[in-house]
């Protein structure tokens, strides 16, 4: 089993992510794990790669169906899921933050320290929000460049993600036609795949940054960043 996580919760996820994408990515990161060898395998479950390796299949094979393909090119997700990482960016950002100053001997608040791996888009929400007040009641005791444009960036995010109606995402994926859902989950089960072997990957590597730094998903992540880096250019 990849996850024990719902199939709602796979569904969901394998919606905001590309078949390609994904496809081009576990080339990658299937490849690191076999130079790993039994090193990294005796860190997952009993037969783990191989069950990716299935859902890779399953995947690869769904992809090449003009029904799946076309509803897939809708990216009716896609600017969630471009939010949600601007998020985590944005909370990453906040804890080094919290974390350094915490070190400098300053009173920071625990909800500054750790994100908890907070995910979905009520949670990160939820989240957020608090974060962004805690960062405004506290900027005393964040030394550094002026928390401004983050307490801005942080609003903006907040208002913008509240504005997805979660709900009406839930529904619209429960309508879709079974073969539909069961190819989103596919694509979810492979996501969580290849993000397991990653974690793997770098607590195989936790005493040598660089190697760790291997185990990323900066090729299915790489056309987000493109967005970002052109719409910068058009800005200028």
């Amino acid at each position: 089993m990849i996850t024990e996580m719902t199939k709602a919760e796979v569904t969901e996820i394998g919606a905001r992510n590309r078949a390609s994408y994904l496809l081009e990515q576990y080339g990658y990161t299937m490849g690191l794990a076999k130079l790993e060898g039994s090193a990294l395998t005796d860190l997952l479950p009993k037969g783990y790669l191989d069950e990716v390796a299935a859902t890779f299949e399953e995947v690869n094979s769904s992809r090449k169906d003009k029904v799946l393909a076309a509803e897939e090119s809708k990216g009716s997700t896609q600017q969630v899921n471009d939010l949600l990482r601007q998020a985590k960016v944005w909370r990453r950002t906040i804890v080094h933050r919290a974390q350094r100053s915490k070190k400098l001997g300053k009173s920071v608040p625990d909800g500054l320290l750790t994100s908890d791996g907070i995910t979905g888009v009520p949670g990160i929400s939820t989240q957020l929000d608090k974060m962004v007040k805690l960062v405004e009641a506290n900027q005393s005791n964040l030394p550094g460049t002026s928390l401004s444009p983050l307490i801005a960036e942080g609003q903006t995010l907040v208002q913008s993600i509240k504005a997805i109606d979660g709900d009406q995402e839930v529904k619209r994926l429960k309508s879709l036609p079974d073969a539909v859902r069961n190819f989103y989950h596919q694509k979810g089960l492979l996501y969580i795949g290849l993000k397991v072997i990653n974690d793997a990957g770098r607590e195989l590597h936790a005493n040598n940054p660089s190697a760790a730094a291997k185990y990323n998903f900066s090729i299915l992540y790489r056309n987000t960043h493109k967005k970002k880096n052109t719409s910068k250019e058009a800005a200028n």
